[in-house]
């Protein structure tokens, strides 16, 4: 099986409180080793996935008819091969994870995913993933686990005028597993950055998780502050930049403390290269070494999506800190001065 590994950004959510959720129905699968709460029975199905190593076979629990706040009820689990994939392969549990997503992910593309979390059930690792599919006006908010080599999926389906409504969580926080041990070799969660720096935004800006794994620091949390210029606005002439951004994140320190000045670094380097010549297939237009209060960064641009847009980008190591300060635009456009002013506000605070 291949694990195709995709840059996906993602919404930070204040969640709400599932408090008031009414009383539903326990539902318990004694082969699958869960239980959950259903408004109502499911149905339940099973049905066969094809993939290059062979067959996985689903067993599903669904309700799909609409109540007074969503579409459907969903979850489903299937056992992978041990030698493909299990809950200690803790190298490959993001790639997987995401790759549990690509249904969604070839229908609406990267745009679509709007959140992705960290969750976990007895200390095995988990995601929580939420689509937007504004064409349709549809919502999709999906928890996956994956304990030993069984991956449980669930899916709450709702229109997007009922979005964030209790009974998703209600759902959602009622799988429990039922006769299985804690997980004696849990993933190691990262910490979550805290924004100690400013830069002026054209715009309101949104901010997007990007939980990630890389070789050399193990999982690494890091958030996108970002400003995205209005769909309807994209194609007018006048419009130069199509994203303005700082992805920011903390470095563990105990593995900083385990690695050289050239590894970081070479790290800050590898992450722009690759960026622009293996995830967009585009190329380095320019790339020099620069600082930031005396800290070491790099400074670079390069062409993607087919050539259409150049991304041009500053990023620093601050302490246990790693920032990248990124302008989008469009190809031919990328000098302008608004670019170049975003570029020059960012500013390090004492926070």
């Amino acid at each position: 099986m291949i694990l195709r590994k995709h840059h996906l950004t993602i919404l930070l959510i204040t969640f709400v409180s599932c408090s008031g959720q009414p009383k539903w129905e326990n539902y318990t699968d004694t082969k699958g080793q869960f239980k959950i709460e259903f408004d109502g029975k499911p149905t339940v199905r099973t049905e066969q996935q094809q993939f290059q190593f062979g067959n996985i076979t689903w067993t599903t629990a669904v309700i799909d008819k609409p109540d007074k706040s969503n579409l459907s009820y969903l979850i489903k689990y299937a056992d992978f091969p041990t030698n493909i994939i299990s809950s200690d392969s803790l190298r490959l549990l993001q790639d997987f994870f995401v790759f549990t997503q690509s249904d969604l992910a070839q229908t609406l593309g990267e745009t679509g995913l709007d959140n992705m979390n960290f969750k976990n059930v007895q200390k095995y690792p988990g995601r929580e993933f939420r689509w937007i599919d504004r064409a349709n006006n549809l919502g999709y908010t999906r928890r996956t686990f994956l304990v030993n080599n069984r991956l449980y999926f669930l899916e709450v389906k709702y229109k997007l005028d009922h979005d964030f409504n209790n009974d998703i969580e209600g759902f959602l926080d009622k799988f429990s597993l039922v006769k299985t041990p804690d997980n004696l070799n849990p993933e190691i969660t990262a910490e979550k950055p805290i924004k100690k720096f400013e830069a002026s935004f054209p715009g309101k800006t949104k901010l997007r998780d990007n939980p990630t794994f890389h070789e050399l620091f193990g999982n690494v949390y890091a958030i996108l502050e970002s400003y995205e210029a209005p769909k309807d606005k994209i194609d007018l002439p006048t419009t130069k930049n199509i994203m303005y951004g700082v992805n920011y994140a903390k470095l563990p320190t105990d593995k900083l403390k385990t690695i050289s000045v050239k590894q970081v670094r070479d790290f800050v380097v590898k992450a722009f290269t690759d960026n622009i010549q293996k995830q967009t297939n585009g190329k380095i237009l320019m790339q020099k070494e620069i600082s930031l209060d005396d800290n070491w960064g790099i400074e670079g641009e390069g062409t993607m999506l087919n050539d259409m847009a150049v991304i041009h980008m500053r990023a620093f190591i601050v302490n246990d800190y790693y920032y990248q300060v990124i302008v989008m635009s469009k190809n031919g456009m990328q000098d302008n001065q608004e670019a170049s002013d975003f570029l020059n506000s960012f500013r390090l605070t004492t926070k």
